[in-house]
C-alpha cells in the first residue's frame, strides 16, 4: 500500500516483514468503562475488594473537575489525621499498643455513622431542588447512596456474623472474611478523604461532606473517661485540632474550586 507520496505506508511495511497490527488497550480495571468494552478481565475485578471499593465509590460524572493538587491534600491529611491521632495515643499513655487496632476500629465505625446523616441531608437538599431539575440529581445522588450501603452491609456482615471469629471456621469463611474487611476499610477510607460519589452531584461536595465523620470522633472526646487523666487545654488541644484543620483545608478547597473552575456550591440547586 503507498500513500500519497506514492512511498509504502507503514503498513506496508507491518504486513512485510511480519508485524502483527496492534491490540487496542484492554480496559481499565480502575474507572468507568463503557459496556461494549466489559470483558472477562473487568467482570473479575469486582472480586478484588479494593478494585470493588474503587468503582463503587469514585465519582463517575465525566465533566467533573479533577484537581491533582486537591487530591494529594486531601490523601495527606487523611495519613497524617491518623499518625497524630496514634501518636497523641501512645504519647500521652492513652492506648495500649496492641489497643490501638481495636481503638481506630471503634473510632472508623463511629465516624462512618456521621454519613448516614449525611446522606439523609442531601435527600433533603434534592428534595429542595427545583421540580424541573429533581430528577437528573436524584440520579447523580444513586451513586453515592449505594456506596454508603455497600459500605454498612459489608461492615454490619463482617462484625454481625460468625466471619468476625477467629481461628475461621473454615477457608471459605477466612477468605470472605478478608474480602469484606478490605472491602470496608476501603470503602470507608474513600468516604471519609473524598465524599464517597458527592462530587457527581457538585464538584464542592466532597470538600464539606469529608469534614463531618470526624466531628462524632473528636468532640465526644471532651467528655471521654480516657481522657480523665489529661488536662483540659491539651484535651481541647486533642478534641479540636482535627476539625479545625479539616475545615481550614475545606474552606481552602472550596476558594480553589471558586477562583480556578468557578464551581459552587449554590450550583447544586442550578444544575440541569
Amino acid at each position: 500500500m503507498t500513500g500519497s507520496t506514492g512511498r509504502p505506508t507503514r503498513d506496508y511495511y507491518a504486513g512485510a516483514i511480519g508485524e502483527r497490527p496492534r491490540r487496542p488497550a484492554p480496559p481499565p480495571l480502575f474507572g468507568p468503562v463503557p459496556r461494549e468494552r466489559r470483558g472477562a478481565r473487568w467482570w473479575l475485578g469486582w472480586l478484588l475488594p479494593v478494585i470493588a471499593a474503587h468503582r463503587l465509590c469514585s465519582p463517575t460524572r465525566p465533566d467533573r473537575i479533577v484537581d491533582p493538587l486537591v487530591a494529594r491534600v486531601r490523601l495527606w491529611r487523611t495519613g497524617v489525621g491518623f499518625a497524630a491521632t496514634v501518636g497523641a495515643w501512645l504519647g500521652l499513655g492513652l492506648v495500649a499498643p496492641r489497643d490501638i487496632p481495636a481503638q481506630l476500629h471503634e473510632n472508623f465505625r463511629v465516624s462512618l455513622s456521621a454519613t448516614a446523616f449525611i446522606l439523609q441531608v442531601l435527600w433533603l437538599v434534592i428534595a429542595m431542588v427545583p421540580s424541573g431539575h429533581r430528577w437528573p440529581v436524584a440520579v447523580r445522588a444513586r451513586g453515592s447512596l449505594v456506596a454508603f450501603l455497600a459500605t454498612w452491609t459489608a461492615t454490619a456482615t463482617l462484625m454481625q456474623t460468625s466471619l468476625s471469629q477467629w481461628p475461621p471456621a473454615s477457608p471459605a469463611a477466612a477468605a470472605g472474611a478478608l474480602w469484606l474487611a478490605l472491602f470496608s476499610v476501603s470503602t470507608g477510607l474513600m468516604i471519609i478523604t473524598n465524599g464517597v460519589r458527592t462530587a457527581d452531584l457538585n464538584d464542592a461536595l466532597p470538600a464539606v461532606v469529608s469534614v463531618v465523620p470526624i466531628l462524632p470522633v473528636s468532640i465526644p472526646l471532651l467528655a471521654d473517661a480516657m481522657y480523665d487523666r489529661v488536662s483540659l487545654p491539651l484535651r481541647l488541644l486533642i478534641g479540636l485540632i482535627g476539625p479545625v484543620t479539616l475545615i481550614a483545608l475545606a474552606r481552602w478547597e472550596l476558594r480553589r474550586l471558586r477562583r480556578l473552575y468557578g464551581i459552587r456550591l449554590s450550583d447544586l440547586w442550578r444544575r440541569p
